[in-house]
């Protein structure tokens, strides 16, 4: 069954969001294929899928930390009505895909390649067998530093990327990142990698919404109500594996031969009042990388896909132009 695009860009009603997401959810069911595939370490990773009539393209999307397929059904509600199959997948430790431990809140990855890993077979054994139309890759925040990665072995495959506020390097707020650099190698070393990091907070269901949330509280709450219905969606605290992993990005990401490798043009969205990731690699990649444009979303922070409708539909009017 196919989805029949409408070709408009008609965002949800914020003043009754919930109703009206409740409407999309039910008619993207309709629609919606599901399954999961075994990863290549033996982990079973959960993927969904959506196609529509006439697809210009497959968009293929990569989530943030601590989210989940289900987060970006919005999002995939308007890519379909631009014409675009859509095929997404929950990251390895995240969602419905398996877990790294035996905790089924926290955060670990063995190496930030694995995710890559996954992504890539994604792409070769569900996305092309099913539909091989041209690839758009899109991406939010360690999302982005996964498909940078990809793209750098890659990018053949995807004819078009977009990067919202892609964590090349995360902001680390209390101590000078040496002093946390050395604190995590320590502890990883002494604790073992899957360890829950000592600074990482737990998931809270009665957390107060503010603007660090986004812009939109209707669609932080309705975030939050998934999270608390499903205790899978409520992975939070990340290991010290994972926090060490991802002190090393911008070092791999930023260099100059890693980006001479990347070929496939990007759209990168930058968050002006990011306080997760830095703002500066993400600059830094953008003038080094000469298939990539750069467009700062001027007072949002980082939670790009929680904003109001005034600026959600100036950034998607420029992700839907730039993808034609």
């Amino acid at each position: 069954m196919q989805f029949v695009p409408n070709y408009e860009l008609k965002l949800l009603d914020e003043a009754n969001f919930e109703t009206e997401i409740a409407k999309s959810e039910e008619l993207l069911q309709q629609y919606k294929n599901s399954g999961s595939f075994t990863a290549f370490d033996g982990i079973k990773i959960y993927y969904e899928y959506f196609l529509c009539e006439n697809a210009s393209a497959n968009a293929v999307l990569v989530h943030g930390l601590s989210e989940f397929s289900q987060k970006y059904h919005e999002q995939i509600y308007y890519l379909l009505n631009q014409g675009y199959n859509v095929f997404t997948f929950d990251l390895r430790g995240h969602g419905l895909s398996d877990r790294l431990t035996n905790q089924i809140d926290l955060l670990h990855v063995g190496k930030f390649d694995d995710y890559v890993k996954d992504l890539s077979q994604f792409i070769e054994t569900v996305v092309i067998p099913i539909v091989d139309k041209p690839i758009y890759l899109l991406s939010h925040s360690i999302g982005g530093a996964i498909s940078a990665l990809y793209l750098a072995e890659n990018g053949e495959k995807v004819q078009k990327a977009v990067m919202s506020a892609p964590c090349f390097d995360p902001v680390v707020k209390a101590v000078p990142k040496l002093v946390a650099w050395v604190f995590v190698g320590l502890n990883k070393w002494l604790k073992g990698p899957k360890k829950k990091f000592a600074f990482s907070s737990e998931f809270n269901p009665d957390v107060k919404y503010n603007i660090h949330h986004g812009s939109s509280k209707p669609r932080f709450l309705y975030n939050m109500k998934m999270r608390c219905q499903n205790p899978r969606y409520q992975t939070t605290p990340m290991s010290y594996g994972w926090v060490s992993n991802a002190f090393k990005l911008r070092s791999r990401i930023v260099k100059d031969s890693f980006i001479k490798k990347i070929k496939t043009p990007i759209l990168l969205i930058t968050a002006q009042n990011d306080g997760t990731v830095r703002n500066d690699a993400q600059i830094e990649f953008a003038q080094k990388c000469n298939n990539c444009k750069m467009i700062e979303l001027e007072g949002v922070t980082h939670a790009v896909f929680a904003t109001d409708n005034d600026t959600m539909r100036k950034m998607l009017e420029c992700v839907y132009d730039y993808l034609g």
